[in-house]
């Protein structure tokens, strides 16, 4: 197409079946691919990338872009949530209401009965989003590694596990890259310790298996037998 950014489709196989790649050139340095739940798979690429390293990453990337479209199948369209006073709010899958504070300094703390948040405007309720999603990542950073250790332990032989990313998730509970990094939804602090190490042992098992194949769900059934129903903990 004509332009100073312009787009192709190629057409590609995964999972038996044939999907559409919009292919953008544009400037800048790296290629990167994006997969989205409701629209088409898109290769972002430099300007004068050649077509030759285009087709190769591509072709290496299909099973990944395989894996990625499981992973949003799995999330559900959640509506979004109030943060207004009394508005409840999960936290290891249990609900509580919100406890809004005018002070300072900014603090967001669980109580037995309620999730406190402490700001200078409590009525602005994107303010309280920005403390509850920056709690929440806290409180990821300081339960995953502990869970990520206990979930290595199922595993009868060594994993190629290097490092973990938190990041808030608008579509993915969790991913794996060939290096050896996990990427965690912060949000998964919000479900049940059973689900979070769900997702942990699901992308662990990614690193000996990168596509969902016979060999990937042996692996995962031997290390958490209960799979199907933790699953379930995660959302229709």
């Amino acid at each position: 197409m004509p332009g100073a950014n312009p787009c192709y489709l190629r057409k590609v196989s995964v999972a038996n079946k044939d999907l559409d790649v919009l292919i953008k050139r544009s400037r800048r340095k790296t290629m990167a691919l994006h997969v989205y739940p409701d629209k088409p798979v898109e290769l972002r690429v430099p300007l004068k990338c050649p077509w030759l390293e285009i087709n190769r990453f591509l072709d290496s990337r299909l099973d990944w872009i395989e894996i990625a479209q499981k992973e949003l199948s799995n999330v559900p369209c959640i509506p979004a949530p109030v943060y207004t006073e009394g508005s409840l709010h999960d936290y290891l899958g249990s609900k509580y209401p919100l406890m809004l504070v005018r002070g300072r300094p900014n603090h967001v703390q669980q109580l037995p009965g309620a999730i406190v948040v402490r700001c200078l405007k409590p009525e602005k309720s994107s303010l309280v989003e920005k403390h509850m999603d920056a709690w929440y990542r806290a409180q990821a950073r300081l339960l995953f590694p502990d869970r990520i250790e206990q979930c290595l332990n199922r595993f009868p032989v060594p994993l190629p596990y290097r490092s973990l990313v938190v990041r808030k998730m608008k579509a993915r509970w969790g991913s794996c890259s060939r290096n050896g990094e996990l990427c965690l939804n912060s949000l998964l602090v919000r479900l049940p310790e059973a689900a979070i190490d769900f997702v942990i042992a699901h992308e662990l098992c990614h690193l000996r298996y990168f596509s969902h194949n016979k060999s990937f769900y042996r692996l995962l059934a031997d290390v958490m037998p209960d799979w199907p129903e933790r699953e379930k903990l995660l959302g229709p």
